[in-house]
């Protein structure tokens, strides 16, 4: 009966962890649905402002702008590494370290005499990469819990400062780009300097850009360069809360299977035992008689 009581436990205890695992899941496709919906909503407005930008950029002379420049020798590096600030969302956080440490690597063969930073916006990348013993800096993690643009404005204003100052030479952007529920992307995007690309086909094009185009790529770069940053951010979390509603679905359906395969472990060890009862009981009547 001993063994009968420990199923019993671990049935008990199974069938909690399933309750908890289900409600996570439903929190998480509810977050997921908002934060999806801000994702679909921002991604056509960012598309639409990059291609006004280049647009102009690409019927301009040569670009000479602060945020454009292109540092002769390379010293310092910064990789902004976006993760979550909580757990229980698979491979989400391991995932964007493995491509941080990957990235890491590459640059350090590209650009052997530079010093790579790390710069965090999530606890989770923060605090496995501190334990590897790398000297982290980290921005505000609440900028991925619930995206906002203030907070994001105030993440850029650090490293736009930091790449004017010459602390950085170049930035990149490390983070997981949303795909779908079940899939994320580890994407890395230059973020410092802005690389212009001329298209052929923009060129000499019949357009008239006031006061000058000069003058609009000063006042939109910096705003383009913002939104970058922030759409990161919301690709970031968006995947995060598809991967945690994944994570607690796939949870969910093997504590239902763990639970039915206990059940019927249960089952068969408390037919074996009602058998053994019963054969005892027919053996001592069977001794009185004889």
């Amino acid at each position: 009966m001993g063994n009968l009581k420990e199923i019993r436990t671990r049935i008990s205890s199974v069938t909690s962890t399933r309750k908890i695992t289900s409600a996570m899941k439903m929190v998480s496709a509810s977050k997921f649905k908002k934060s999806q919906d801000i994702l679909t909503k921002y991604r056509p407005f960012y598309e639409h402002y990059q291609s006004s930008l280049e647009f102009v950029i690409g019927n301009s002379s040569p670009v000479n702008n602060k945020y454009c420049e292109q540092r002769k020798e390379i010293s310092n590096i910064g990789l902004v590494v976006i993760s979550s600030n909580s757990s229980m969302c698979g491979s989400f956080n391991q995932n964007i370290i493995k491509k941080t440490a990957e990235t890491h690597y590459q640059l350090s063969i590209k650009y052997p005499k530079a010093k790579i930073h790390i710069l965090c916006i999530g606890k989770k990348a923060t605090d496995i990469l501190q334990k590897k013993g790398l000297d982290v800096k980290h921005f505000s993690h609440a900028a991925v819990d619930k995206p906002d643009m203030q907070l994001t404005k105030s993440i850029f204003d650090e490293l736009q400062e930091m790449f004017f100052k010459g602390e950085l030479d170049m930035i990149q952007l490390v983070f997981n780009s949303f795909k779908n529920a079940a899939v994320q992307n580890q994407t890395v995007l230059n973020f410092l300097p802005y690389t212009v690309h001329k298209t052929e086909g923009f060129v000499n094009a019949d357009v008239i850009i006031e006061p000058t185009p000069i003058d609009f790529i000063q006042k939109i770069l910096p705003k383009f360069l913002l939104y970058k940053v922030h759409g990161a951010i919301l690709d970031s979390t968006t995947a995060e809360h598809g991967a945690r509603m994944t994570a607690m679905h796939q949870a969910t359906d093997n504590a239902t299977e763990f639970i039915r395969e206990l059940t019927l472990q249960y089952n068969k060890e408390r037919q074996a035992a009602i058998t053994k009862e019963i054969l005892e009981i027919v053996s001592g009547a069977n001794a009185l008689k004889g």
